[in-house]
């Protein structure tokens, strides 16, 4: 176990094996690693299936000297008439035509375009048909064909329809409809549609991220043939990195977020210093590092959706500006309220540029409290030597499956389902290669989607293929989809899960965030 001075050697401990019964199987959906009997949520992190519709209700929110909504509408009464959230500026209604960044790629032919070769594509339009974004190419080259896909969905609509998805050879159309928007996703990599409508969700939540729905809808209301390229240049970077994550990490999928593996005391000492030198303006902290949560302080009644999370790692992950120097930058953040922009002070805390501090206000003016407040959050960290704690914590931070001692297991994902966390250990061969994760993580897509399909979900979900045999396993506490060896049984396959569920109980204070800092 890690020591006080980050010294964050893995306990060798070993799951014992152990004799399945039916009364074992059914006592496994009752058995929870990851979090307290005593609080159903004590990280704050809003679950991706609760029932509780959280955004739009979080502040009172100020736009254009109108009250906004009211929290009572949806029977979850939270108040806090002190704070307000900044009303996003008014857009300019001049049209304009800037070039995506990749317009300036050498000139593609017409009869073969360079873009049809990739195996996934996404494109972004008005509702008008004009072209906004392509993942790969140039969008002014494909206008025509943009402007095909708004026809039928312009059709299925005159039908009094709406155009979800089709198949045309081995590719998947997903259309994602939205008031002024159309998003549109081409796919050859046998993901369903559920997990690309999901994606694109995400890509239009991105978008949401940088102009608020309030703006976004205003734009159009004023000029319905409004060129949006305007306002969202310089920012496909982020629409290009979220794409780029989301075809790797299974974080978006699952719902929830990776938390960096480290001692629960160091943990909480890093909490109570963020607490400590909180100040009045601030609404959410956060310290993540490599895509990972490290902890978060957050107000008691109120939790950040995993989906929101996930933007913010992405903002993080795709700018190496805040690199240099302590940032500040708007933000709404969609599920939380996506009617304003709440501001962020953004900068790296350790020499390595890997620890990422964010410190989120409702006050446009508060940069300079906040680089104080970050100030005195660096030295607590460095005096009480958490920080160098968190550095050898990522140096240590994939733990192997030769911990576990379980030979017939290859690989898993691990997901508390009340706080929204999940694990994984290294990869290990034969995934070593870049090659064979993507086709572990297509494995893992396609099991989650058997254990989650709408027609008919699934308790247990066992498939053996040619190269491993995937397990999905979903009880009221956890989810678990995990790779064995291509001649592994099923109650073999099963009696590997106790051992694994044994070694997370034991290791449950360091894998997850047991519980977070609140005011």
């Amino acid at each position: 176990m890690a020591s006080a001075d980050g010294d964050d050697d893995w306990d060798t401990h070993r799951a014992e094996p152990v004799e399945l019964s039916e009364e074992d199987l059914r006592a496994l959906g009752g058995h929870n690693p990851g979090v307290r009997d005593d609080d159903d949520n004590p990280m704050g992190i809003q679950p991706e299936d609760s029932s509780e519709v959280f955004f739009n209700r979080s502040f009172t929110v100020e736009e254009d000297g109108q009250e906004g909504f009211s929290p009572t509408d949806a029977g979850v009464v939270v108040t806090a008439p002190d704070l307000k959230l900044e009303p996003p500026p008014q857009a300019e209604a001049e049209p304009a035509s800037p070039q995506h960044p990749q317009a300036a790629a050498p000139e593609e032919d017409d009869d073969v375009p360079d873009w049809t070769q990739n195996d996934k594509h996404v494109f972004i339009l008005s509702s008008a048909g004009k072209p906004i974004y392509t993942r790969h190419g140039n969008e002014d080259k494909m206008v025509s064909l943009m402007g095909v896909m708004q026809a039928l969905v312009s059709f299925v609509q005159d039908e009094k329809d709406q155009l979800r998805s089709f198949t045309a050879g081995n590719h998947k159309f997903v259309f994602l409809v939205k008031t002024n928007l159309l998003l549109v996703m081409v796919a050859s990599t046998g993901e369903d549609e559920a997990q690309m409508m999901l994606q694109l969700t995400y890509v239009y939540s991105q978008i949401i991220f940088v102009l608020t729905h309030s703006q976004l809808t205003r734009i159009f209301e004023q000029r319905a043939n409004y060129d949006l390229r305007r306002m969202l240049s310089g920012t496909e970077k982020f629409i290009d990195n979220l794409l780029d994550l989301m075809n790797s990490n299974p974080s978006f999928f699952l719902g929830a977020v990776r938390c960096l593996p480290l001692r629960g005391t160091v943990r909480d000492k890093i909490g109570s210093i963020l607490q400590n030198s909180r100040i009045n303006d601030l609404v959410f902290a956060v310290l993540i590092a490599d895509n990972q949560l490290i902890t978060l302080l957050r107000p008691k009644k109120y939790s950040l959706h995993p989906a929101d999370l996930h933007l913010i790692f992405n903002l993080v992950s795709a700018s190496s500006s805040f690199r240099t120097a302590e940032s500040w930058t708007p933000l709404c953040l969609p599920k939380f309220n996506n009617t304003g922009f709440l501001h962020a002070h953004v900068s790296y805390i350790d020499d390595d540029s890997r620890v990422c501090l964010l410190l989120i206000s409702n006050n446009k003016d508060a940069f300079f409290e906040l680089s104080s407040c970050r100030a005195k959050i660096v030295e607590g960290l460095q005096s009480s030597q958490c920080l160098q704690a968190v550095t050898n914590a990522l140096a240590h931070q994939n733990y192997k499956l030769s911990l576990l001692d379980i030979p017939s297991l290859r690989h898993f994902l691990y997901k508390v389902k009340s706080t929204a966390q999940f694990t994984s250990p290294a990869f290990e061969p034969p995934y070593n290669l870049d090659g064979e994760q993507l086709r572990l993580f297509r494995r893992y897509q396609f099991v989650h989607h058997c254990i989650h399909a709408q027609s008919k979900p699934l308790k247990i979900c066992f498939h053996v293929g040619a190269k491993e045999t995937m397990l999905g396993l979903v009880t009221p506490g956890f989810e678990l989809y995990a790779a064995f060896g291509p001649l592994v049984t099923k109650p073999t396959a099963m009696q590997s899960v106790f051992q694994l569920i044994r070694w997370m109980k034991h290791e449950e204070d360091r894998l997850f965030i047991i519980n977070s800092q609140v005011f």
